[in-house]
């Protein structure tokens, strides 16, 4: 039986939840972000010139980071960008659509063509050859008009192969940016691995424009973390009373978030998401203490917002443990 206990926990948590989604749907637009934008806007209007006199072979983009640091939405914002800004000039002759797909985990061709027409509305069935998938592939991708394709997690394609499998994977989705009379860009994203399999392959590499998201320092991201916080602050209607313009908070915001930035949103939102929960009026460290330790369970010596020795913890991990003194009793999550 429902007790009103239950009941007031799940209205709690709905609650939280639905100030958690509100602030989810902000966007920063970063250095990186407009990067990439040009990259992929710069590939896509060369592919309509060039089929358009009759060329064939394409170019692509690539975008490489840690998990965290924000790709796979900036990817997206970047392919809505593009789409939403060919329909309002004209749309194109050669399609502006980009389908996204997830590599499998087991990153065969067949598996990765088979994700690909499922998105594209083109679900297979059976057991098919590699060489009618791709075949398929190519079809759909002309009645459709899509103009390229964007497998994400592209690290999978070569963490499980071999070297040959490694190959035949590149050479299979390289050849879809050669081969007539529809050939569509490739745009790939992945974590800092994928660079190993773009770079297995020399023709995929120079076809490539790649960019690459680097660790966040103060100096060159400081003002930009801090101008996202200051947004997402402004959507709540709290306040940080300084906190977030204090020397030292950016460094250890950025620490907190293994240096980046995708990171360090989701803890702001995390921590803005506790004090509203509390019943705050103004966000303080302890409100992002208690969202690191929600995100990672680690103890009160091995969070950066408790400890004066923060430059030391390894934010990457999680459920670390601090050996000294086990048996001590558990003290309040105050900062040290």
């Amino acid at each position: 039986m429902t007790t009103n206990e239950t009941l007031a926990v799940m209205e709690k948590t709905r609650t939280k939840a639905a100030a958690t989604a509100a602030l989810d749907t902000f966007f920063f637009e970063t250095e990186t972000h407009c990067l990439i934008r040009e990259r992929v806007f710069s590939v896509l209007e060369a592919r309509e010139t060039r089929l358009a006199r009759g060329l064939y072979e394409q170019k692509g983009a690539a975008l490489i980071g840690p998990a965290g640091s924000g790709k796979s939405t900036m990817m997206a914002r970047v392919i809505r960008e593009y789409e939403e800004a060919a329909v309002a000039t004209g749309g194109r002759e050669f399609g502006h659509r980009i389908v996204s797909a997830i590599v499998p985990g087991k990153a065969s061709v067949k598996d990765t063509c088979c994700a690909v027409l499922r998105e594209i509305g083109y679900p297979t069935k059976g057991n098919r050859t590699e060489d009618y998938l791709i075949d398929c592939l190519r079809r759909q991708l002309q009645h459709h008009h899509i103009a390229a394709i964007h497998l994400d997690e592209i690290q999978d394609a070569g963490r499980y192969a071999t070297e040959e499998a490694m190959s035949a994977f590149a050479k299979r989705f390289r050849n879809l940016m050669q081969v007539g009379p529809w050939p569509v860009s490739l745009i790939l994203t992945g974590t800092s691995e994928g660079r190993e399999f773009i770079n297995h392959d020399p023709t995929l590499t120079r076809r490539l424009r790649p960019v690459e998201i680097l660790a966040m320092t103060p100096e060159a991201d400081g003002p930009t973390l801090r101008n996202a916080m200051t947004k997402l602050l402004a959507g709540t209607g709290l306040t940080d009373e300084g906190l977030f313009c204090l020397a030292e908070f950016m460094p250890l915001m950025m620490h907190a978030a293994a240096y980046r930035f995708g990171l360090a949103v989701e803890i702001t939102i995390e921590a803005l998401s506790e004090a509203l929960e509390m019943g705050d009026v103004r966000v303080t460290l302890d409100h992002f203490a208690e969202a690191y330790y929600v995100r990672t369970n680690s103890d009160d010596e091995l969070n950066p917002f408790l400890s004066e020795h923060w430059r030391g913890i390894d934010t990457s991990r999680a459920m670390d443990r601090f050996y000294q003194d086990t048996n001590a009793a558990k003290k309040p999550r105050k900062r040290k």
